[in-house]
């Protein structure tokens, strides 16, 4: 398994921790403890590479 940003202290890119999601779920895995923290991972990563509308 891979170290999530908190193993590392560093923040990956929405599309890296995405890639794993997809890995998961083409594993059959959604759902799981690990599935979970990926997406709260994602969703924190989107919201910091997303830029505000005018």
């Amino acid at each position: 398994m891979s170290p999530t940003s908190s193993d590392r202290g560093a923040v990956r890119s929405a599309a890296e921790v995405n890639a794993e999601i997809r890995a998961l779920v083409a594993a059959g895995l959604a759902g799981t403890p690990r599935y979970q923290r990926l997406l709260e991972e994602w969703a924190a990563a989107i919201h910091t590479e997303v830029e505000p509308a005018a």
